[in-house]
């Protein structure tokens, strides 16, 4: 009887620890495309990662670049919350306030004239 008291108790804190955790980085991929919709193949393209509360065109709470390479098929790989912020603090998101939404804006030139 103490050993299953002892195990569901385990169980529980375990299971609070797993909620109470926040995201550290988030992995996105994308594909990169053109205005004719044609993928950019093996080329540099720079992004621009927008966190936004409550609405689509909410408050930025959070803001950061990425510069990357597309591979054979346009598609990119990234990890948000690692790159080079230029507003605000990943980990200070306070994921408890509201719906977040995630604005994605790029260059397909790879500098930072940015397109949403």
């Amino acid at each position: 009887m103490k050993k299953l008291l002892l195990l569901t108790t385990y169980c529980l804190l375990l299971t609070a620890y797993c909620f109470a955790q926040a995201p550290q980085k988030i992995n996105y991929q994308g594909v990169a495309r053109d205005n004719a919709g044609v993928e950019l193949v093996s080329q540099a393209i720079g992004l621009k990662i927008s966190i936004r509360q409550s609405a689509p065109n909410g408050t930025v709470v959070y803001s950061e670049t990425h510069a990357t390479t597309t591979n054979q098929f346009g598609l990119f790989t990234l990890k948000i919350g690692l790159g080079n912020p230029t507003l605000g603090s990943f980990p200070n998101i306070n994921w408890a306030t509201g719906n977040k939404y995630l604005l994605v804006e790029y260059d397909p030139n790879g500098g930072t004239n940015f397109l949403n």
